[in-house]
């Protein structure tokens, strides 16, 4: 599909639209938070409330401060009018 990995030492030589990344910008980082949070849930602790808020708005910013810049380089201008179907760590519903 993309030719690579998730994973950033083998990134993906081609922009990946299709499949979950059709619906979600970053689909196995929101799969991560609703594990993380269902775990809050199952163990109802407070501080893990606060935890992973604090992951996702750092993440949210790494992703703002650094991986957008990254992909915009590679991808260009494909990745740019990507950029906007999407809100960070959204689902998007197509009509």
């Amino acid at each position: 599909m993309g030719k690579g990995t998730p994973f950033p030492l083998v990134p993906t030589k081609k922009l990946v639209v299709s499949g979950p990344y059709a619906y979600c910008r970053n689909p196995i980082m929101l799969g991560s938070i609703f594990y993380y949070y269902g775990l809050v849930i199952l163990f109802q602790t407070i501080s893990g409330i606060i935890i992973v808020t604090l992951f996702q708005i750092f993440h949210a910013i790494y992703i703002k401060l650094i991986e957008e810049k990254e992909l915009e380089i590679r991808f260009g201008k494909e990745y740019i009018q990507e950029l906007w179907t999407y809100v960070i760590l959204t689902i998007y519903l197509k009509s």
